[in-house]
């Protein structure tokens, strides 16, 4: 009985460490573009994030958030993701 209790106890402890170590693979990553008008400028930041995610050899997790502002040359657009190593 001693056994199955230790055995339970070690079971729950990797499951512990086995989430915490895939918590720890996700990350927000993040890509700025400008362009002359907004559309562009979105293209650029979003298609700008997905190459980054991609050259890090992670996936892609939930919505992309893009935020917009006036730059200097038009508009600039700031996009980021959640992203989960492969």
């Amino acid at each position: 009985m001693r056994s199955l209790k230790l055995g339970f106890g070690i079971a729950a402890v990797l499951c512990a460490l086995t989430a915490t170590a895939q918590a720890e693979s996700c990350r927000r990553v993040g890509a700025v573009g400008d362009g002359l008008t907004h559309d562009l400028a979105v293209i650029m930041s979003t298609h700008g994030l997905a190459n980054i995610i991609e050259g890090k050899g992670m996936t892609p997790k939930g919505a992309v958030h893009t935020k917009c502002a006036p730059g200097m040359f038009g508009e600039e657009c700031t996009s980021s993701q959640m992203a989960c190593k492969k």
